[in-house]
């Protein structure tokens, strides 16, 4: 849409006045006299709708045809905003196709084959954004995350099989929460309205975005700690390392508590705990890794690649924990 520019104007009554861009008024079809809704939004801007008007907004369905890559098509379609998503194809989809579709609603919240045709697949998601919550997706979502880490690396001390496939199970509930944010936040940003109505900034909103991706980076590497178990059969890792994994695992999995706590009530005290926490953590993390000198090869090579892991899930920790220390500082 191409820009504006009105000079504001005082008027008689001591009120300020602009006038509207004709293109707008006419594209509309707002009639002299008609009364206009104008709400001032958290940022300051204004939204000016027709009283009583529906707009319409961007286009809720979406054909895609031949795909070669149709789950990633069905996400994406997802995340954009559209509400219907019917695939077609000029010869019958291949069973496996048709199996990876289904497996791909599943793990799209409010999303549901309505109708299933040799070469049509028509796809219903019935999500209202106004209606979700994004504090309280990112939230569980945070849960859930946190519960996969503590799995994993319990399952690497216990080496138990059982708790590494239980972490893993979740992985596919936290992609799902994850998804679901994604769309919210992209359906607010396209809409002021929808913004204010979840009270949230375009700013806060974008931060919510990314704390979304932290999360969901640190139950891949989660998962990635589960199957290495899985994989290894469940080694149990030396006694002279595990005092150390121990109070590695206790540190990474209480700063993941506490940073998604601190951005999510913008709690300035929190944020600079667990920033303050690093140094810390980084002395284990070292010690770590020296004492993986002494053991065998294939054990160190076990034990080597869930360090990494785990750290990657400690520098997401702390990129949310740094997206709340701006926030509370400029309201402080």
């Amino acid at each position: 849409m191409p820009s504006h520019k009105r000079v504001l104007q005082l008027t008689g009554g001591g009120s300020y006045a602009i006038t509207l861009p004709k293109s707008w008024v006419r594209r509309l079809d707002i009639a002299e006299g008609a009364t206009l809704s104008v709400d001032v939004l958290e940022d300051g801007s204004l939204l000016i709708t027709p009283e009583g008007r529906q707009i319409t907004r961007n286009p809720t369905e979406i054909t895609i045809k031949d795909s070669p890559a149709v789950v990633r098509d069905i996400v994406g379609s997802y995340l954009m905003g559209f509400n219907t998503i019917k695939l077609k194809s000029s010869k019958p989809f291949r069973s496996e196709t048709v199996s990876e579709v289904r497996k791909c609603v599943r793990r799209l919240a409010g999303a549901e084959i309505i109708e299933e045709l040799p070469d049509s697949i028509e796809i219903q998601i019935m999500l209202d954004p106004e209606a979700v919550t994004p504090d309280k997706v990112l939230r569980r979502m945070g849960s859930l995350v946190n519960s996969m880490v503590s799995d994993s690396l319990a399952s690497v001390m216990d080496g138990d099989l059982n708790l590494a496939e239980k972490s893993l199970q979740r992985d596919e509930e936290v992609d799902r929460h994850y998804f679901t944010l994604v769309r919210i936040v992209r359906f607010a940003i396209r809409d002021p309205e929808i913004a204010r109505k979840v009270g949230l900034s375009q700013l806060r909103l974008m931060d919510f975005r990314l704390v979304a991706k932290f999360l969901e980076d640190s139950g891949d590497h989660a998962a990635s700690i589960s199957m290495d178990v899985i994989k290894n059969k469940g080694p149990r890792i030396p006694e002279n390392l595990l005092s150390i994994f121990r109070q590695i695992s206790e540190n990474i999995i209480k700063s993941g508590m506490e940073s998604l706590e601190a951005f999510l009530s913008e709690d300035a005290s929190l944020a600079l705990k667990v920033l303050e926490n690093r140094s810390e953590y980084s002395k284990l993390y070292e010690a770590m890794l020296s004492s993986l000198n002494h053991v065998p090869y294939e054990t160190r090579n076990y034990v080597t690649k869930i360090i990494l892991n785990i750290d990657r899930i400690n520098e997401n920790n702390v990129d949310i924990t740094e997206l709340a220390a701006p926030i509370t500082v400029k309201s402080s």
